[in-house]
């Protein structure tokens, strides 16, 4: 699987890459039962309208071989859901703390986040946060 995703990102598909979700938590504390690997990626595309297309990841998968089921790549078996930079700034706003709250302004200030969409998404989720246009 991750032998996919370096090739996904030396193809150019994706800037950059880091692994989510209840996988991460295999770092920290003990092992939970999860069915898939979520990533969190940072795309070259830029557009206007609000809305990112993960296109480009879904065709770069399927030149490959490698099956779509919904939003999963399955690679090597393993469900990969593949999720952009404004859940994964959602997810460390909502998540709390300090250094977590830091590491949620390191791609608002680096320009990696469409910040109408993850307003949207903060909306949705109900996670209090300020996002000016400026930072």
């Amino acid at each position: 699987m991750f032998c996919a995703l370096k090739q996904m990102r030396d193809s150019s598909i994706v800037a950059a890459y880091a692994i989510g979700g209840a996988t991460t938590v295999l770092f920290y504390a003990e092992p939970a039962r999860t069915y898939d690997v979520d990533v969190f990626v940072t795309l070259h595309a830029r557009t206007t309208t609000g809305l990112v297309s993960l296109a480009s990841v879904y065709d770069w998968a399927k030149s490959r071989g490698i099956a779509v089921e919904g939003e999963h790549l399955m690679i090597e078996g393993v469900p990969v859901q593949v999720v952009g930079p404004e859940h994964l700034v959602a997810l460390a706003l909502q998540a709390g703390g300090a250094r977590r709250r830091e590491r949620a302004w390191q791609p608002l200030l680096f320009g990696g986040v469409d910040r109408q969409r993850l307003r949207a998404i903060l909306d949705r989720h109900a996670i209090p946060a300020e996002i000016p246009e400026d930072v």
